[in-house]
């Protein structure tokens, strides 16, 4: 695991390259930008979809940064964005989700041309660090791993923080209401926007406080109540929750084909046993 001090002069050497690389493609992408007010993500249409379409699921231990590069169609990873600084602590050496996705993209510079838009107004709305549904979407943003270019859109969106909210006096509703709200409007977000691929975290499960069971209820009901509104959602999860993820979403694998050992009929005459015949139509296995 690198260190803090090695992760920041990381940081710097990215952001010098997306600045001097992809200037052109960040300012495009800040200029595109889509607030989502608070609730505003919950009340959008969802697309039509085929009768007898259905939303697959994967479960992977790896980053959604590096999920972004195999993934297929038009791509949505969420970020669980830090509320009122852009990129967290990126450019400090932190260690996250968010800033996990910067270390790979130009997504850092494209969150501080919308600091003015976005996080700054965030401020006063923290709600004992439960947040609001106040979303951030972000088209093509450009992901760089090993000279691979891939774009793909960012949806902006932060984590309620469970743990913290239950220590500045929120109650269980209150939370849980507002995991519920989150999850609700990340969905619809993505899906109205066409997206046919969404890549998300475990998010609220973890660090944040959420149970993994409760999460993946809510993400299990949507998917229920909405098949095919999003048509691949891959799930990037840390190994500590990646059990149950796995168990709920994880792909389906054919089952090992099961060998019987041919047994002998009333037919069978041992006394017409011709041990010449072993070499034909027997496979020998070691």
């Amino acid at each position: 695991m690198p260190t803090r001090d090695e992760r920041k002069a990381a940081a710097a050497s990215n952001l010098a390259l997306m600045r001097g690389a992809f200037s052109k493609d960040t300012q495009e992408t800040i200029d595109a930008a889509i607030i989502y007010e608070d609730g505003e993500g919950r009340e959008l249409e969802l697309p039509e979809v085929e009768e007898g379409a259905a939303t697959t699921t994967s479960v992977t231990s790896d980053f959604a940064v590096k999920a972004v590069h195999s993934a297929k169609g038009k791509t949505v990873v969420v970020d669980p964005c830090s509320f009122m600084r852009p990129g967290g602590a990126y450019e400090d050496g932190a260690f996250g989700p968010e800033q996990i996705l910067c270390s790979e993209s130009n997504l850092y510079p494209v969150l501080c041309g919308c600091k003015s838009t976005y996080h700054a107004a965030n401020r006063g709305f923290a709600s004992g660090q439960l947040y609001t549904d106040r979303a951030l979407y972000l088209p093509q943003v450009t992901f760089v791993h090993d000279g691979d270019i891939r774009r793909a859109d960012v949806l902006a969106i932060p984590e309620p923080n469970r743990a913290h909210a239950l220590e500045n006096h929120r109650s269980e509703r209150e939370v849980e209401t507002a995991l519920r709200a989150r999850v609700e409007a990340l969905l619809r977000i993505a899906a109205a926007n066409g997206a046919e691929t969404l890549i998300v975290g475990a998010f609220g499960a973890g660090p944040q406080g959420f149970d993994a069971e409760v999460v993946i209820e809510l993400f299990r009901s949507w998917i229920a109540t909405h098949p095919g509104a999003i048509g691949h959602i891959t799930f990037a999860v840390p190994r500590a929750v990646l059990a149950p993820f796995e168990d709920a979403f994880g792909e389906e694998r054919e089952p090992e084909p099961v060998v019987v050992a041919p047994t002998e009929t009333e037919e069978d005459d041992e006394d017409d046993f011709d041990p010449n015949d072993l070499s034909e139509g027997i496979t020998f296995r070691s």
